[in-house]
Order: C-alpha cells, then sequence, then structure tokens
C-alpha cells in the first residue's frame, strides 16, 4: 500500500487550492464581462460585483492570516490589488464608475500569476 507523506499530501493541497481559485477567478471574470453588456444596476451587474466583492474579502482576509506562506511582499501587493478592486467596486456601485471589464482583466491577470 503507497502512503503519502505529509509534504506531498501538504503540496497536493496547495495545488488544488490554487487550482479553485484560479476557477473563483474565472467566474468573476465571466461574470463581470457579462454584466458589461447589461443596464447598470442589473441583476447580472449586482451578482457580479457581489461575488467579486466576496472573493477578494475572502482573498484579503487570507492574505492577512499569519498562517499565510505566501512571501511578504506578494502578500501586500495583492492586498492592494484586492483593495483597489474593492474601492472600484464601491464607485460603481454608486454610478461614479462602470469600468466592469477592467475589473475582470485584473481577475484575469492574477488567475494567470497563480502557479
Amino acid at each position: 500500500m503507497y502512503q503519502y507523506s505529509y509534504s506531498e499530501i501538504l503540496e497536493d493541497s496547495v495545488t488544488d487550492g490554487r487550482a479553485a481559485e484560479r476557477r473563483a477567478l474565472d467566474h468573476a471574470a465571466d461574470l463581470l464581462l457579462a454584466a458589461a453588456e447589461t443596464a447598470p444596476g442589473s441583476r447580472a451587474e449586482q451578482e457580479a460585483l457581489a461575488f467579486t466583492s466576496q472573493l477578494w474579502g475572502i482573498f484579503i482576509k487570507s492574505l492577512t492570516s499569519p498562517d499565510n506562506d505566501l512571501p511578504a511582499k506578494l502578500r501586500a501587493d495583492l492586498i492592494s490589488v484586492g483593495l483597489g478592486i474593492l474601492a472600484e467596486i464601491a464607485r460603481i456601485d454608486t454610478g461614479d464608475s462602470r469600468d466592469l471589464a477592467a475589473l475582470a482583466d485584473i481577475c484575469g491577470i492574477i488567475r494567470d500569476g497563480l502557479a
């Protein structure tokens, strides 16, 4: 019977986690691009913004955790990106912006950077 080492299990867990993060960022980008084709304030826009806001809230919480193993500079940079996304979502919510495609692009860039 094959026995997995602890490091193999952890490596698989990180790989699975990154794949889930990529899928979530893909979904956010898809929702945002679809919402960009609708009227401001549409249900699609509301759903896209809510999902993206929740996603980045989770990312930021994870990035601020002392258990997060990413390098401090990378964590700080990703937190900054996340806060910028949340700020843009707030501007869209108030009608001061409508740049959903740019948010989708940023989600795509971050997704592509996940290894």
